[in-house]
């Protein structure tokens, strides 16, 4: 038996890579795909509803680099604070629904799935640092686990999969990329040799600081939401760190007090 799910896809202006609708059949659920400079005329749709969860992705054809989960009760309007706030992302993609149809605490637990499955899928980095811990329904707690299955076919069918993990050459060393506090870089750690190399075309704005603290002990380049990507670069430079320091004073000198 053939099982065939059938996507409508409705583009507006006509432009294949502008705002896009989806929906399917026997589905209530409305996607809109939303390019970042398109969001003040995506605000102008009609009958859009206005529940539901969106991811914000830094993509390219594709290719996702970094996600945030969130979600909203007031539809696309959402999006107004993020693009004031959140500077990485260029395409947002939103499920909806009508408020019948995801009460406001199923809505609470779908962000956390969606939230919970970023943060632990992927090879992408994520802007979202914990997943939240709302009370469960356990009568609505599988038609919400089906509601976000849904949600995640929808995301591989229009090519934003959330479950691809990026991989180099066999044998290549795993590369990290990162694009916080003024940083868009990207390297490689070899742990057969204990060096990091950072990679052509990695850049670091000097206008803002990148450290707010001194740190208490060195931290892994870049921070703890770094996944491995794939890249095929050259490589700029390296480094390791350097071997601990040894006092070169005598053993009597060590164990002398103050005054000798």
């Amino acid at each position: 038996m053939i099982r065939v799910k059938t996507l409508t896809v409705q583009l507006i202006d006509a432009q294949p890579d502008r705002i896009r609708i989806c929906r399917i059949d026997g589905e209530s659920l409305v996607t809109v795909v939303i390019p970042r400079e398109d969001l003040a005329e995506a605000k102008s749709l009609p009958n859009i509803p206005q529940r539901g969860i969106y991811y914000l992705l830094d993509e390219d054809h594709g290719n996702v680099s970094r996600v945030y989960a969130g979600q909203t009760t007031q539809g696309i309007a959402r999006l107004d604070a993020h693009k004031a706030k959140k500077e990485f992302w260029n395409k947002a993609v939103m499920f909806l629904d009508d408020d019948q149809n995801i009460s406001r605490d199923a809505l609470d637990v779908l962000e956390a799935k969606a939230i919970d499955y970023v943060r632990t899928h992927g090879s992408y980095e994520t802007d979202n640092s914990a997943t939240p811990k709302p009370y469960v329904d356990p009568y609505k707690e599988e038609a919400v686990e089906r509601l976000h299955d849904r949600i995640l076919f929808r995301m591989a069918a229009l090519g934003y999969d959330l479950d691809r993990v990026d991989q180099g050459p066999a044998g290549a060393p795993a590369v990290f990329h990162t694009k916080k506090n003024g940083i868009r870089g990207a390297g490689h750690y070899d742990k057969a040799t204990g060096h990091f190399t950072v990679l052509a075309g990695s850049k670091v704005s000097l206008s803002r600081p990148v450290l707010k603290t001194r740190p208490s002990r060195p931290r892994a380049w870049g921070s703890s939401a770094i996944r491995a990507v794939s890249q095929s670069s050259p490589t700029i430079s390296s480094f390791r760190r350097p071997a601990p320091r040894r006092c070169s004073c005598s053993a009597a000198a060590r164990t002398a007090g103050p005054n000798g």
